[in-house]
């Protein structure tokens, strides 16, 4: 079970599912921040104040982060912030949940995501499982730069 995990097939697979959904839900974000940033004040997390920097640095950091995993760019690197992303907007979701709001995610921005709950919350952490596996797995295959660990040389004797 561990080589199908650890496999560089679905390393790929998963690089390029995950990656491209985060582009495909950046894209509207980054042309209309504005709107994007009405969802941010949605969640009544952040300060009005800080709602439209959060939301640039959001949608950016996924469009950025979504192309470096596609493009197989530091994937470890990408894939960790697409990681740290996924628990941010866990995170977010589980919290208006508790408070029993229900508003629209802005997962894809003005195209439509759904409305928060608890299923998803199990799908973005299906998506970190997915993440976990490309952070520990990857290795480099089709990759463009996948700045990978440097080998130790072998010693000589």
């Amino acid at each position: 079970m561990m080589r199908i995990l650890a496999g560089r097939e679905l390393n790929l697979v998963l690089r390029l599912f995950i990656g491209g959904m985060f582009v495909y839900a950046a894209w509207d974000k980054v042309l209309d921040p504005q709107a994007f940033a009405m969802s941010v004040r949605a969640y009544k997390i952040v300060p009005f104040a800080l709602s439209n920097s959060c939301a640039l640095a959001i949608s950016w950091g996924e469009l950025i982060a979504g192309l470096m995993l596609v493009l197989g760019i530091l994937t470890r690197k990408a894939a960790g912030a697409i990681f740290v992303l996924l628990a941010v907007f866990v995170v977010a979701i589980a919290t208006t949940v508790v408070r029993g709001m229900v508003i629209d995610c802005g997962c894809f921005g003005a195209e439509g995501g759904a409305s928060t709950s608890w299923l998803l919350i199990v799908r973005n952490l299906a998506l970190l499982v997915g993440t976990a596996l490309v952070i520990c797995c990857n290795d480099g295959f089709l990759s463009l730069y996948a700045g990978g660990r440097k080998r130790e040389p072998e010693p000589r004797f």
